[in-house]
């Protein structure tokens, strides 16, 4: 054969070698929760390590760090292997953002998204469609330390799986309340992230604990008061009913909300929907106009029917969030406008008893028993006896506390970690270029309680009485100056308020600024406080009225302080009681 015979075989044979496809097969991802197993930590990153190399619309990114040490991991998909958030929004694809294993020993989630991702990549599966209209998003493991600590005795009121991962995180912080507040590393990694993408829709996957019935899936959909206008309007009636209804009628798995019970006895009186302050994960995200769930499959049931719950749940919100893509940005595109043009603010929520709507809830007979052991008396249920009813369900909250937004807030530079939180979750902060003195509104805190025991290693604080003050106060250059004309207008109301739920004071952030620190001895004050109520008229009318008080007329100390306080409270910023952070309302 000649040379030219023997080039022109082997050029055609390497034709039709190519044109037949050279393609490695798809990565063989092997989940185990058939066998009431779930993936451990490396097994999760290696999963989706394969996927992002094998599939081009798929890439792996470390977005910061965590508490163990461990790089956070988000995972994409893409369609059009176009990756930029701001890039797919300006093309109308919606951004899901799915956060798995925040308490790890409820890890159905984790599997759920590794079987997600798989299945969503194959073009051949069905719900590929799904990548034309939106971007998939997944944090494989947030409470990654909490993983590497897998036991048997996690958890151990669940079916399955056999081994799971730790509730607290590396720095024992229950991660589920650390949103607004972002103590861990965890979090302002997760922030990050969030701000990166902006995501539309949000999906938290837990299990929960409590009653026990037919369905599979309970569901806590953020609060839909806490949205703007049309949007929280479009979450409830139309894409949260959707939800439940192909839950309902398109799976064996069923979903019903979340059994959360305020003030209610029996689980027949009636149960409420989730008031998810924002130190929640679904809370934060509505924060910025997001439309987010958590996922709480019942821990009854196996390990493997809340793997497939979730799955399918995941899978009908990317499904309806692709259909309706360009509703979902335009809403909260008009939401985002409104949330940095308002000017009056809820900072709390309360249950509208008087207003109702009802579930069917498929649950079972129960019956006392007297436990073995301990002699106690115990409720179980009776699964081969299925009782029907319909009970009341409460999802409607009114106004329990407004605040209008002053212009700017300003907080002096003393306080980083507040002003870096606030930067870490978008807020455009500036600082002043000199030394100033500037008209404001300062809050004194006259009368708190920090708690008894830590919370999430924290002294909450409760605030019994405050005064608020107008008038002049300095600043220096270097201080912080943040104003209210923002798309984040929700975080930094929410967290600079000190009477909100979630923020900074609450959180003991400023509990340094509520001590006091100059410390006073009555033996040198008295006679001084004597000659100042004879000249003061307005201060001794202020005594008067608090001497009708016979606790405070019954002690001398409490009416000294009284008046210690009445007369510096000009001079309080460098001191006791004041609340650093400043409303400037011109």
């Amino acid at each position: 054969m000649s040379r030219i015979a023997l080039f022109f075989w082997i050029s055609l044979a390497c034709f039709i070698f190519f044109a037949c496809g050279t393609e490695d097969p798809p990565p063989e991802i092997t989940l185990h929760y058939h066998d009431n197993l779930s993936l451990e930590y490396d097994e999760v990153v290696e999963a989706y390590q394969a996927l992002a190399a094998h599939y081009p619309q798929a890439k792996l990114m470390e977005m910061g760090s965590t508490d163990v040490g461990k790089p956070l991991h988000l995972f994409m998909i893409s369609g059009d292997e176009d990756f930029d958030p701001s890039s797919n929004q300006a093309k109308e694809k919606s951004i899901v953002l799915i956060n798995n294993g925040i308490h790890a020993g409820e890890p159905a989630g984790i599997d759920a998204s590794v079987k997600f991702a798989k299945t969503l990549l194959d073009e051949d599966a069905e719900i590929h469609q799904i990548l034309d209209n939106a971007v998939i998003a997944i944090i494989p493991i947030y409470n990654i330390g909490g993983l590497l600590h897998l036991s048997r005795y996690h958890r151990m009121n669940q079916d399955g799986p056999i081994y799971k991962g730790a509730r607290r995180n590396a720095r024992n912080l229950d991660l589920n309340r650390d949103f607004a507040k972002q103590d861990s590393q965890n979090a302002r990694s997760f922030a990050k992230i969030f701000h990166f993408l902006n995501p539309d829709v949000f999906i938290d996957t837990h299990t929960t604990n409590g009653v026990q019935h037919k369905e599979v899936m309970t569901l806590i959909p953020t609060l839909h008061n806490r949205l703007h206008g049309d949007l929280g309007d479009f979450f409830k009636q139309e894409m949260t009913p959707a939800l439940y209804d192909r839950m309902n009628e398109e799976t064996p798995w069923g979903a019903i909300p979340y059994l959360h019970r305020p003030g209610f006895g029996d689980i027949r009186d009636g149960i409420a929907a989730f008031n998810d302050h924002p130190y929640y994960s679904s809370g934060y995200a509505a924060l910025f106009n997001t439309l987010g769930f958590i996922t709480e499959t019942q821990y009854a049931k196996p390990y493997p029917e809340r793997v497939k719950a979730t799955f399918d749940f995941i899978a009908f919100t990317a499904e309806f969030t692709a259909d309706h893509s360009v509703t979902i940005r335009e809403l909260r595109q008009t939401a985002a406008k409104a949330t940095a043009q308002e000017r009056s603010f809820i900072l709390d929520w309360q249950l509208d008893t008087c207003t109702q709507d009802s579930i069917l809830l498929h649950g079972y007979a129960t019956k006392e028993v007297t436990t073995p052991l301990t002699g106690r008396t115990t409720t179980t249920y009776l699964r081969d006896e299925p009782r029907q009813q319909h009970i009341p369900f409460f999802d409607t909250y009114q106004p329990a506390l407004q605040r209008k937004a002053p212009g700017a807030y300003i907080i002096p530079q003393a306080w980083k970690e507040v002003i870096d939180r606030l930067v870490i979750n978008g807020v455009e902060v500036t600082h002043l270029e000199h030394d100033t003195i500037l008209d404001v509104e300062t809050t004194y805190i006259r009368d708190y309680e920090a708690s008894p025991q830590s919370n999430q290693g924290r002294q909450l604080i409760t605030i019994h009485d405050k005064e608020i003050v107008s008038g002049p106060r300095q600043f220096y250059a270097g201080d912080a100056l943040v104003h209210t004309n923002q798309l984040t207008n929700n975080y930094i109301v929410q967290m600079l308020e000190p009477l909100a739920p979630a923020s900074f004071l609450r959180w003991g952030f400023f509990n340094a600024a509520l001590e006091d620190g100059e410390g006073w001895w009555i033996y040198a004050f008295e006679d001084y406080a004597w000659e100042r109520l004879q000249e003061d008229e307005a201060l001794r009318e202020a005594f008067d009225q608090r001497m009708k008080d016979a606790d405070f007329a019954g002690n001398p100390r409490t009416q000294l302080e009284f008046i210690l306080n009445y007369i510096t409270r000009d001079q309080a910023e460098t001191g006791w009681q004041l609340y650093p952070v400043a409303r400037l309302i011109k």
